[in-house]
């Protein structure tokens, strides 16, 4: 909650009832999902709303972006937003779990030799099955 209000927003009950939603779940989430979840519980959210909620929370690093291969777009909580880590998808079962493990170095540093770029933000979502769909 902390970082909500680093970035100048208040920790509604929508948006309180949004990230526990994803501190519960343990999984990534749709919109729809959510608005249906939150509708069982009797807090009325609109599809706008939860839209709303979503992007804010993934821009101040909160949730991540995972982009399923029904090209739908899903979201998931991202636990340690300031460090380099990347996330574990099962595909059977969606768990998403942190990876802290993170060898970019390499691939940053020939980037900037070959193509004379410069890195600024990465992203690595790996996908495949947990220990428990395995």
């Amino acid at each position: 909650m902390e970082i909500l209000k680093a970035n100048s927003l208040k920790i509604t009950p929508r948006r309180k009832a949004v990230i526990e939603l994803f501190l519960t779940k343990g999984s990534y989430l749709g919109p729809y999902e959510i608005r249906d979840i939150l509708k069982k519980k009797s807090l009325k959210i609109g599809l706008p709303s939860i839209y709303r909620i979503l992007e804010e929370l993934e821009v101040t690093d909160i949730l991540v972006k995972v982009e399923h291969k029904n090209r739908q777009l899903y979201y998931s909580l991202c636990k340690k937003p300031q460090e380099d880590h990347h996330h574990f998808i099962c595909r059977q079962c969606n768990k998403v779990e942190e990876v802290e493990f993170c060898n970019f170095q390499e691939i940053s540093q020939f980037i900037e030799k070959k193509l004379k770029g410069k890195v600024q933000h990465h992203s690595l979502h790996i996908e495949g099955l947990c220990s428990k769909c395995k």
